[in-house]
């Protein structure tokens, strides 16, 4: 009768004890999972939908890089946080250059289709095009960079369907430093911002460049897209040198489009 004494007052500790454990394990976990970022995995897949293998995939600006499996699929277990530029190639397939932001909460799982360049260009064009897909994806990680000091904003193919923005109006209203309005003819963006760095102080209202896959555009030629069409958009109010673009004399601040 002792025994089972013992043995129950032994079972009633344990179970006293485990809810205290369990939420010590659950704290431990979550404060090990606020230091790193979570996992950024996806898969790679050609037109018709066959998994890729031995794809490159990498971030730009960073020592991040890997190749895809058998499957098709890739992983960065423990990527930078923030927003990054994710760049996948392989040799004879136009390449991909997608901007996202990377979460330290939930994993980001990004399927990629790549196409199959034209059979009509030679080895040297296919040679360049593959060498750029790296250059481009710099540049834009570069601009991007900027954005991190700035108060510009990176708009992702994610956060842009989220939005359901009708027309460029709608991503703009907000961000500090530009006007937007919607007009009978399309619409108006102007930055209100002056100088770069320290001397972005309020000025005059100064019209918005505007650039799609690198080439300068009009305001006329943006109010015609859809924005179901951009892969993403960056928005920089403050007039400044972006990395891979052409300045437009007489503008101030920049939006990039990269089309789908």
């Amino acid at each position: 009768m002792r025994t089972l004494l013992i043995i129950g007052a032994l079972l009633a500790t344990v179970l006293s004890a485990s809810p205290r454990i369990a939420a010590q394990t659950r704290s431990t976990v979550s404060d090990s999972n606020a230091k790193n970022a979570a996992p950024l995995m996806g898969e790679v897949l050609d037109a018709v939908g066959r998994p890729m293998p031995d794809v490159e995939v990498y971030l730009a600006g960073t020592e991040f890089k890997t190749r895809t499996d058998a499957r098709g699929f890739w992983i960065f277990p423990n990527p930078p946080r923030g927003a990054r530029v994710l760049g996948v190639r392989s040799l004879g397939y136009a390449p991909v250059v997608r901007a996202l932001n990377i979460s330290g909460r939930y994993p980001d799982t990004i399927p990629i289709a790549l196409r199959k360049l034209p059979r009509t260009l030679s080895a040297v064009k296919v040679q360049a095009t593959y060498a750029g897909a790296v250059l481009d994806a710099t540049a834009m990680a570069e601009r991007i960079q900027q954005l991190r000091v700035s108060t510009g904003k990176l708009y992702t193919r994610d956060s842009i369907l989220a939005k359901q923005p009708q027309s460029m109006v709608d991503l703009l209203m907000g961000i500090p430093g530009i006007i937007a309005r919607r007009e009978q003819q399309g619409f108006t963006a102007f930055s209100t911002r002056s100088g770069t760095g320290a001397m972005a102080v309020a000025g005059s209202p100064c019209p918005i460049q505007f650039f799609v896959n690198r080439a300068a555009v009009d305001l006329e030629f943006v109010a015609a897209m859809s924005p179901l069409q951009w892969q993403s958009v960056e928005v920089y109010p403050i007039t400044t040198m972006l990395s891979g673009l052409p300045m437009v004399s007489g503008a101030c601040g920049a939006i990039v489009i990269t089309m789908m």
